[in-house]
Order: structure tokens, then sequence, then C-alpha cells
């Protein structure tokens, strides 16, 4: 709880990646993507990245990266992904000030997507300090989250029975998993291209923003590749770390690797990394479990738990301007 006597003062940080990552992971509910190199993967794409503290006398008792891109008719869009981390108390008005002065735009509209587990009272203290739910979410708010952690045979025991049995059809296979160093973009591309085409997908992301995450993060980015016996690609999937937590972000899987369940070795072999890395935590990178309950099976098959987040939410100046906002977000989509 804030102290109600006490006066916090939101400041722009000039400080060092190294200094913003270790106070960053000093709060419970950072991510990836309130991370400095988050905000340089993404300034590659025409965001800017803004990093502010939060200080409470001389404490630093919330944080937040925002990511703003401006438009013609002096119109400016914040993007919080991660959403601002410590105090919700904190997240109010003064908050939406500063962005407000430091875009500088006629119009602008906010959002931000918190990875905070859901708290009603924390709901209800951001519809106190002047957020509301977007009236067209970009994410369900809903996401698994595993324990690389565990000895392997604890792991084993909490997948269920069918994941459990996939995995062992994976491994008389004569698959090879490996710790893919030197990761070849292309080769990625064509395995999406190939499992977008056999699921009807749209696609799930480019090969520049490969190219970025894998080159920013380098050593924070994991990737493992699975092949069959010739040295054909399967599979692969990959996280990104920061601290003691990990988060889903590649995953792609061939018609053939379907059929010998390389998606089970690659992320069994993929959680043996993140142990060896000392990853507490790892974020299964959201999930859909009505409209894509495929995927949700699989990732709750590996014993992972749900988790609700508080989500989304989102403000505007002028107010009205959120309803212009969100009909053409829901006609173009977010980026």
């Amino acid at each position: 709880m804030v102290d109600k006597f006490s006066m916090l003062t939101w400041q722009v940080w000039s400080g060092t990646e190294v200094a913003w990552d270790a106070l960053l992971c000093g709060f419970h509910d950072y991510s990836v993507y309130q991370s400095y190199r988050w905000g340089e993967h993404k300034a590659r794409f025409g965001w800017r990245p803004i990093r502010l503290v939060g200080l409470n006398g001389h404490t630093i008792t919330a944080m937040v990266q925002v990511l703003v891109k401006f438009y013609p008719l002096s119109i400016g869009v914040a993007w919080i992904p991660g959403g601002p981390v410590g105090d919700v108390a904190h997240w109010d008005a003064g908050l939406q000030g500063q962005i407000s002065d430091i875009v500088g735009a006629r119009l602008l509209y906010c959002r931000f997507n918190s990875m905070k587990p859901l708290l009603s009272e924390d709901a209800l203290t951001l519809s106190a300090s002047g957020w509301r739910r977007p009236s067209y979410p970009l994410l369900s708010g809903l996401s698994l989250v595993y324990q690389p952690a565990l000895r392997e045979a604890e792991s084993l025991k909490q997948c269920s029975a069918n994941w459990r049995h996939n995995l062992r059809r994976s491994e008389k296979r004569n698959l090879r998993v490996y710790l893919w160093k030197n990761p070849d973009i292309d080769k990625m591309i064509r395995v999406y291209d190939l499992m977008q085409h056999y699921k009807k997908l749209p696609p799930q992301t480019t090969r520049e923003e490969i190219e970025s995450m894998v080159d920013i993060f380098h050593d924070k980015c994991v990737l493992v590749r699975c092949d069959d016996e010739d040295g054909n690609m399967l599979a692969f999937r990959g996280a990104l770390i920061n601290g003691e937590k990990a988060w889903d972000i590649f995953a792609a899987t061939t018609p053939s690797g379907r059929n010998v369940y390389a998606s089970h070795a690659s992320f069994w072999e993929l959680m043996r990394q993140c142990r060896d890395r000392n990853v507490q935590w790892y974020d299964m990178g959201g999930v859909d479990p009505v409209n894509n309950a495929g995927v949700y099976d699989f990732k709750r098959g590996t014993g992972a738990k749900d988790l609700e987040y508080l989500g989304e939410w989102e403000y505007s100046r002028p107010s009205v301007f959120h309803v212009i906002a969100n009909r053409i977000i829901a006609w173009r989509g977010y980026s």
C-alpha cells in the first residue's frame, strides 16, 4: 500500500542497460517485454522506447518502458508491453501525465498489457486512476506457467498421461534434439511457412522480427532444434531469458515433425536448457483455450498451471479518442 503522505515522482531513466535490467528484475512482476533489450528490438521497427522510473523519495518503487509511435495529425500512440512494474497505485494520473508530456502529441492513445497476476483490488485501483478496459483487446490475458527447475522425474509426473506418452514416442524415432547455437533464420522461416500452410494460419512472425530478436538478445535467446535421422529439420522452439524467468517466443513444427512428436521432444530439451540456466519460471507465451484449443492442450499437458494476467488497460487524451483508436486497432491490428 502506498503511503498517502508520500509523493511519487516519475523521471526519465538515462542509465545503462545493465542497471535498468538489474532494477527491473528486483520487481516480482517484471517481464522480458520491459527489458532494455526489448526496447532496442522494437526501436528497429519504428518504436521509440522511453524508460521512466517512479521515485518515492530516493527509492524506485515503479518502472515502465513505453514504446511510442507518431502518426500524421499530431497523433501519438504509446504501447507498454508487459505493463508497468511495481505498485499498481503508482500507475496513476501522474504516470499518464508524464507520458502525455513526453509524447507531446495533440491526440494520445496509451495502452498497456500488464503481466502481473490478476487481483480484483488492482483492477479497482486502475479504474479509479482513470484507466479502462479496451473494447478491442489484443490478447486473451491468459497464459500458463511452467517450472523448469524441477527435477526431470518430477516434471514427467506432472505431465498429462497423453503428453508423457507422446514424449516417449518421440524418443523412439531416432530424433536429434540439440541446442541451436547459430540459428539459420531462413530455415526457421521455412518451418514457419510449412506449419502455417498446413494449419491454415496467418503469418506468425517475420524474418526481420526473428533476425532482430536473435541478434539483440543473443546470449539470452535460447533455441532448440529437432532433426530427423537424416538431418532434416522437423521443429524448433526458443525462449528469451531475463533473470530467473523465461518466455516462450519461437515455436514451429513441420507436418512431418507432427507425425513423430518433434514438438514434444523440442519442448523437453528447451526446458533442460532453461534448467541449466537456473530459470525458475517459464511463461508459455499466452494461450487462447477457446479459439486455439490445440495449442492450449499441448501447453497444459506439460503440467503448466493456468494464469490470468491483469491484462490490457487504456487511456487517451482527449478521453473520447479511445473510441476511434479501438476501431482502428480492430480494423488494422497492432504490431
